[in-house]
């Protein structure tokens, strides 16, 4: 029986449904989750409505909008709480932010997307809306450092289905700037996010490597408002200490 066969169809589209909220904390209506999974409205009440009587997701009742209820974001405590991998990575990290006083984002790459794991927020970042999931790599310091330094055909693969959509005025949305951009990162060590993803918000990025079989599985980026550094200054100030921070992290995440 192949892998395929195994696979519960209707839970996916449920996971999907959850994976929404890792994008966006505004809120959805009924009809959004339900074109942007792709199922009827009338599968997705039944979802929605399973996930809150289960406290997963929450309706307000003035907007109409489903948000993350008390029982996700008590799962998500627990796992930055309890993870191996997170109190492995954490002392590293949080000796970084003390010291150079600068936000910090570790993330996993999975398939197509990149997923938060851990955070260290700095004082000039709070201010900001920063991803805790990016299914498009292209405007995030830390999935253009998981890009550049992917084997080739893997990233030939993310290159063909990614859609170059605009974050800002300064998202690359041409494939052969993107393209050029990494092959900067290569010779760099780290790739840059200026203001790509939020204005005013900018960053750098280095990989994470499997000791073990030498593949990208994430990335470790550090984050600034302009007000703060300029991009300039942000590479001279603090790439070499990213990069090291990435080996130590790298160490971790191959336990």
């Amino acid at each position: 029986m192949s892998g395929k066969a195994n696979i519960s169809e209707s839970l996916a589209k449920g996971l999907a449904i959850l994976d929404l909220f890792g994008v966006e904390d505004a809120g959805f209506t009924l009809s959004e989750i339900a074109a942007r999974v792709g199922i009827s409205k009338t599968s997705a009440h039944r979802y929605v409505t399973t996930y809150c009587e289960q406290d997963y997701l929450a309706r307000d009742p003035r907007s109409g909008l489903y948000r993350l209820g008390v029982r996700t974001l008590a799962l998500a405590q627990s796992m930055i709480e309890t993870s191996e991998l997170v109190r492995g990575l954490r002392p590293f990290v949080d000796e970084a932010a003390a010291r150079h006083g600068i936000h910090i984002d570790v993330a996993l790459l999975s398939r197509d997307a990149v997923y938060l794991v851990y955070r260290r927020d700095s004082a000039d970042t709070r201010v900001f809306r920063s991803f805790s999931y990016a299914s498009s790599l292209h405007y995030l310091a830390a999935g253009k450092a998981a890009m550049a330094f992917m084997e080739p055909r893997a990233l030939a693969g993310i290159m063909s289905r990614l859609q170059l959509t605009a974050k800002t005025d300064r998202t690359i949305t041409d494939k052969a700037v993107l393209e050029a951009e990494l092959a900067e990162a290569r010779e760099l060590g780290y790739a840059k996010n200026n203001e790509e993803s939020l204005p005013g918000l900018i960053a750098i990025g280095a990989p994470l490597f499997s000791l073990r079989t030498g593949e990208v599985v994430g990335a470790v980026s550090f984050d600034s408002s302009t007000a703060t550094y300029s991009m300039q200054e942000l590479e001279r100030l603090f790439a070499g200490y990213l990069v090291e921070l990435a080996k130590k992290i790298s160490a971790v995440v191959s336990l």
